[in-house]
C-alpha cells in the first residue's frame, strides 16, 4: 500500500483569505449603492411621468372648458392650477396647466382657438 504524503503548502494563507473577503466586501459596497442609486432614479422617473400624466389630464379638461380652476390630483400631495392667458391675436387664448409635488413643478402649455360662450 502506497502512503499518501501531504504537500506543506495545501490550503490558503490567512493573507489570502483576508484579501478575498477584502475583494468581496469592497465588490457588495460597489453593488449595494449601485442598486440603491437606480432605485432612486426609478421613482423619480415614475413621479415625473405620473405628474406629466396628471397635466395632460388636466389640459384636457381645461382645453374643454377653457375655465381657470385649481385643486388636488389623486393625493394630497398633487396640486394643479389652470390658467387661461389672453393672446396677442384675437380668438386665441393661452392655456397653461401647473402640476406641482414631490419636489418638483410641470407646466404644460398651449395656445388653441377661444370657445365661444353659449348662453
Amino acid at each position: 500500500m502506497a502512503k499518501r504524503t501531504k504537500p506543506k503548502d495545501a490550503g490558503f494563507t490567512l493573507l489570502e483569505v483576508m484579501i478575498a473577503l477584502a475583494i468581496i466586501g469592497i465588490s457588495l459596497t460597489v453593488i449595494l449603492h449601485t442598486v440603491n442609486y437606480h432605485s432612486n432614479v426609478v421613482y423619480a422617473n415614475t413621479t415625473t411621468t405620473m405628474m406629466y400624466q396628471a397635466a395632460k389630464e388636466k389640459m384636457y379638461d381645461l382645453e374643454e372648458t377653457q375655465v381657470q380652476s385649481g385643486g388636488t390630483i389623486e393625493s394630497p400631495k398633487l396640486t394643479f392650477q389652470n390658467v387661461v392667458l389672453k393672446s396677442q391675436l384675437p380668438g386665441i387664448v393661452q392655456l397653461i396647466t401647473v402640476v406641482t409635488g414631490y419636489g418638483k413643478e410641470v407646466t404644460l402649455s398651449e395656445f388653441v382657438v377661444k370657445k365661444e360662450k353659449l348662453d
